[in-house]
């Protein structure tokens, strides 16, 4: 706030007493959103969400009052000797009231224990997310109908968000149809990327922007997508910080 004393003798034509206190407001910069990082980095333009998945859940305690963060019990690194001891460190870390997401949690056929096991504790994640009313963000590696069916199965109220997309048409149009949102991330600086291609096709109300495991800023994204939907960069942010506020108040 910028406060401008005026301790002059007015005029006939200016009506404002001598050491009157006039207090004009700065406008109101909409921030970035990094809706998921990896990275601990501090940007005084930006929110970033860090996430701390099971191996590092210790940091997360050693983080600043007042950061957001999200916790998750990532597939990669589940086990079924740790599970159960996982999920009841989970559920004391997630009441902290500066744990704004849940996740990143999902599924991923490539790495981890089998499906089966990942959608037990997937599903476990979820019904933790309802009970705190905290939005998921969502790890998902060829497993989107099983993605799709458990929303189904569970039907949380809860904003599920998937992240880092830059799959087919067809399974960006199956999520949005099911409700999901779309988190993009640098994939979308590549012009040939489904990321690029198919960014027009994501409601506004239904994106957000990460940087994941990139060291680079997230404006960048943001830049390139307001390119591609020919949107000003100022107007983009805005509806980015509006999903943001919808989905975590």
């Amino acid at each position: 706030m910028l406060r401008i004393f005026y301790n002059f003798k007015p005029d006939k034509n200016f009506d404002l007493p001598i050491g009157r206190q006039v207090i004009f407001k700065r406008p109101i910069m909409t921030p970035f959103i990094d809706f998921h990082t990896h990275q601990d980095y501090a940007d005084s333009e930006t929110i970033t969400i860090r996430n701390f998945t099971q191996i590092d859940w210790e940091n997360a305690s050693n983080t600043e009052g007042g950061t957001r963060y999200s916790i998750g019990i990532h597939p990669w690194f589940l086990t079924r000797s740790n599970f159960e001891k996982d999920l009841k460190k989970f559920s004391e870390l997630i009441d902290n009231q500066c744990v704004t997401i849940i996740g990143e949690c999902g599924l991923d056929r490539l790495n981890g224990e089998d499906l089966a096991f990942q959608t037990i504790a997937f599903e476990a994640q979820i019904r933790l997310a309802e009970s705190m009313n905290k939005p998921i963000v969502v790890h998902c590696v060829k497993a989107y109908n099983e993605l799709v069916l458990i929303k189904k199965k569970l039907n949380p109220r809860v904003p599920m968000i998937v992240h880092g997309f830059n799959q087919n048409e067809n399974i960006l149009k199956d999520l949005i149809k099911n409700g999901f949102y779309i988190s993009i991330g640098a994939a979308i600086l590549r012009g040939d990327s489904n990321a690029a291609k198919f960014m027009n096709q994501i409601p506004l109300d239904k994106i957000f922007f990460e940087t994941d495991d990139k060291r680079l800023p997230v404006n960048n994204v943001y830049e390139q997508a307001a390119k591609i939907i020919n949107v000003d960069l100022a107007v983009l942010k805005r509806e980015i910080y509006n999903n943001f506020k919808n989905i975590t108040t």
